[in-house]
């Protein structure tokens, strides 16, 4: 069997040698296969490879990875080994990451894979070309709570009250809509100084880790020569944020998992 962890192309001469000396598994080496050298005559002027490692079925079949993939200690430790794989290739190539556990019987079935693929790989290395995946999150940390002040007594309470009430109720529909215009100037920011951008669904607490909501979880692929004006935005947008206790966190640069396209399964 086949583990495929990514499709590469315009790779330098160096490429080799940036490859780990483990892949899915611990003793597991990993290869760069050439589409050309895969068996499929029409492949010959294929210019893509496939970053690849043979693994064991015992390990790797379905009913046995079906096993394996219930103990989360072990697919956590095989999500991170097929992330280091796939972000080794990126200073000396245009990667394509594929999904994890992307498994084929043979390279013989790799090649019929590129070969119904070609078309729409080779589209997507030119769009992912020279450029690389950057994560965004921002956090709205809560507003600290003010101290209530005493209810008025007397005559023209009940007005003072009603008064009060409607200035908070005011003040709160100010502070959303001043945060719902941070979340949206910072992904319009993000994005036009990007090729291509999505907002991902929201994290949960539990999930992100943070005492902070989540309000924005973007990924933005951004051409290498554009990294230092995007992320001079970045830190524009965090300081003038700053005061409505908005926190972007940075992630990357990655392999671009969510601009690939439709892989090759």
């Amino acid at each position: 069997m086949l583990y495929v962890y990514a499709i590469t192309a315009d790779h330098t001469a160096e490429a080799e040698r940036f490859l780990p000396p483990e892949g899915i598994l611990p003793g597991i080496s990993v290869a760069q296969l050439p589409a050309a050298a895969l068996g499929e005559p029409a492949l010959a002027d294929c210019s893509l490879a496939v970053l690849a490692s043979a693994v064991p079925e015992n390990v790797f079949g379905q009913e046995p990875l079906r096993a394996h993939l219930a103990d989360a200690t072990w697919s956590r430790a095989c999500v991170l080994a097929h992330q280091h794989v796939v972000s080794a290739l990126l200073p000396v190539a245009t990667v394509l990451p594929l999904k994890f556990c992307t498994l084929f019987a043979s390279p013989v079935s790799v090649a019929k894979a590129l070969l119904a693929r070609r078309e729409e790989l080779e589209a997507s290395v030119a769009r992912l070309r020279g450029a690389r995946e950057w994560g965004v999150k921002l956090f709205l940390d809560p507003a600290p709570r003010t101290a209530r002040t005493a209810e008025p007594i007397g005559a023209g309470a009940g007005l003072a009250f009603f008064r009060r009430k409607k200035e908070e109720q005011e003040a709160r529909a100010a502070a959303e809509a001043a945060l719902d215009h941070c979340v949206s100037l910072s992904h319009q920011r993000l994005a036009a100084g990007a090729r291509a951008a999505v907002a991902n669904p929201l994290q949960p607490p539990e999930l992100h880790g943070q005492a902070a909501t989540m309000a924005l979880n973007g990924a933005y692929l951004v051409a290498t020569e554009d990294d230092a004006a995007w992320r001079a935005s970045l830190a524009e947008l965090e300081r003038a944020h700053a005061h409505l206790g908005a926190r972007y966190v940075l992630t990357g640069p990655w392999a671009p998992y969510h601009f690939t396209g439709g892989g090759l399964v």
